[in-house]
């Protein structure tokens, strides 16, 4: 009597064994056995300074193709040297009597391995402004000032003159000239603005 005692007692603590056994596995399977992750969401507005790993030009360029990069500066939840890609949304080649410009856009921003879906834009590049001399995007204080001084004087001692002048006067050479592109060299530092929130994983 006491050995069936005995039997029953130890089969009904191997019961209760077995059953937490189970229960703990099914957790680990429900949480996939790693630590549950955490997000950092990403507001639409964030600026993300990215460094073109793509060269680009106006005359060349059409709408649709892709060009790569790497964030610079991301703020919270894009670190830097996490990979961008995009695409030109809009170019216009130069011509006589109108300036070129180019245009592009963020598509895609991957951190930690994780790809995300992340649309931006920037300020349109045009040949001629301030902002593409800022950019080194085309010659234009150099070679449109090296045009107005040989129209000014017609000497060599002209261009040396239209040197000096270049600044705001080249984009008016630049517009009345052809062959005056957008070209973004590999390396070209961009600001892209977000247009969507987006939650990103650490």
């Amino acid at each position: 009597m006491r050995y069936q005692l005995w039997i029953s007692l130890f089969a009904l603590a191997a019961t209760v064994v077995l059953s937490g056994c189970g229960n703990d596995q099914q957790a680990a399977q429900s949480t996939g056995g790693n630590t549950p992750t955490s997000h950092v969401t990403v507001p639409a507005g964030t600026s993300l300074e990215v460094t073109l790993g793509t060269s680009l030009s106006s005359e060349s360029a059409s709408v649709g193709d892709a060009w790569t990069g790497s964030v610079l500066n991301g703020g919270d939840g894009i670190p830097a040297g996490s990979a961008v890609s995009g695409t030109v949304s809009a170019v216009k080649a130069a011509k006589k009597g109108d300036r070129a410009m180019l245009d592009l856009g963020l598509t895609s921003v991957t951190v930690a391995g994780h790809r995300y879906t992340v649309h931006g834009s920037t300020e349109a590049i045009i040949a001629g402004s301030t902002r593409a001399r800022n950019l080194g995007a085309i010659a234009a204080s150099a070679a449109g000032g090296a045009l107005i001084g040989k129209a000014v004087s017609g000497t060599g001692k002209g261009g040396l003159i239209g040197g000096i002048v270049g600044g705001g006067a080249a984009t008016g050479v630049v517009a009345g000239s052809e062959g005056y592109q957008v070209v973004l060299k590999s390396g070209t530092a961009l600001t892209f603005t977000t247009s969507e929130a987006v939650a990103v994983r650490q």
